[in-house]
C-alpha cells in the first residue's frame, strides 16, 4: 500500500493540481493533505472547492481554523511586525472569499485522522499532536522525537505547519513533514511525500518535487490588489512568515532585487 501526503496548499490551486498530477503517475492509494488549504493564496474558495470534489482525506490547519472560526489571526508567528500585519490583512480577504458552506466545511474538518496499515498506526495532524500552530522541531534532542511518537502512541506521526519535509526515524517510530505544496518550500513549486508499505519490512518513504507555472497565480494577486509578497514568496521559495527555508545567497540577492 502506498500512502501519499501533502500539506500546506495555501490557496494555491495551480500547485495543488501539480501535486495531485505528480501523485496520480505514481499509483498511490490514498493522498492525505495535512491541513492549511488557505491563507497566503490567491485561491482559497477554488482550492476548497477541489478537495470537496476529490478522494483526498484533510484534516484542520491552524489557517483553516482561524477562518472557520473568524479570527483575526493564525497563532503563527512572523519574523516581524510588517509580516504579520500583512498576514492579518491577508487573513482578513481570504475570509471574505470563503462561503457560509465552505467556512462550515473547514470548521467541521477533523484536528487529526489515524490510518492502520497493517501493525502501523499513522497519525495525521497539521502542527503537532495537540496543538495545530507548534511545528516540528530541525534538529532537536533524539529524546523530542521520542517523547512526540510515544506520547501520540503510535508508529508513525505525519505532520504538516513548517513548510519544510522532514524525515525523522527513530527506534520507537517514524515522524514525517512532507513540505508544502503552495508554501514557498520550492520556488514555483513544492513538495510532498509517499509512504510505501511492503509486506514485509520496514516503510520505504519518498519525497517528491514538482513545479508549476506562475503565470495564472500572478493575474489572480493582482486582481486581488493584495499579497504581492506572497506572491513573492512562492516564486522565490520563501515562507510566508518571512523566514528562509534555504541558505541559496542568489535566491536572496533576487529578493533585495524585487
Amino acid at each position: 500500500m502506498k500512502i501519499a501526503f501533502i500539506s500546506d496548499i495555501h490557496g494555491n490551486l495551480a500547485a495543488l493540481k501539480a501535486a495531485e498530477e505528480t501523485l496520480k503517475k505514481r499509483e498511490v492509494d490514498l493522498i492525505v493533505n495535512l491541513g492549511d488549504l488557505v491563507q497566503y493564496g490567491s485561491q482559497p474558495s477554488e482550492v476548497i472547492e477541489f478537495i470537496q470534489n476529490s478522494e483526498i482525506e484533510c484534516v484542520q490547519g491552524n489557517c483553516d481554523r482561524a477562518i472557520a472560526r473568524r479570527r483575526d489571526n493564525t497563532g503563527e508567528e512572523y519574523e516581524n511586525p510588517h509580516w504579520r500585519n500583512l498576514a492579518a490583512d491577508f487573513l482578513q480577504w481570504t475570509s471574505d472569499q470563503i462561503s457560509p458552506k465552505q467556512r462550515k466545511w473547514l470548521k467541521n474538518l477533523p484536528e487529526e485522522l489515524r490510518f492502520q496499515v497493517g501493525k502501523k498506526t499513522i497519525l495525521c495532524v497539521h502542527g503537532l499532536p495537540g496543538d495545530q500552530a507548534v511545528g516540528l522541531p530541525e534538529e532537536a534532542a533524539a529524546e523530542i522525537y521520542d517523547a512526540i511518537l510515544s506520547r501520540a502512541g503510535v508508529s508513525i506521526v505525519a505532520c504538516g505547519f513548517t513548510h519544510v519535509p522532514s524525515v525523522i526515524r527513530r527506534p520507537n517510530g517514524i515522524i514525517i513533514n512532507p513540505g508544502s505544496v503552495g508554501g514557498g518550500s520550492l520556488p514555483c513549486g513544492g513538495t510532498a511525500m509517499i509512504i510505501n508499505f511492503p509486506v514485509e519490512g520496514e516503510p520505504e518513504i519518498e519525497t517528491l518535487q514538482f513545479t508549476y507555472s506562475l503565470e495564472s497565480i500572478k493575474a489572480e494577486y493582482e486582481e486581488a490588489g493584495i499579497g504581492n509578497i506572497f506572491f513573492n514568496c512562492i516564486k522565490l521559495g520563501r515562507d510566508q512568515r518571512g523566514n528562509w527555508h534555504t541558505n541559496d545567497a542568489k535566491r536572496r540577492q533576487q529578493w533585495a532585487e524585487l
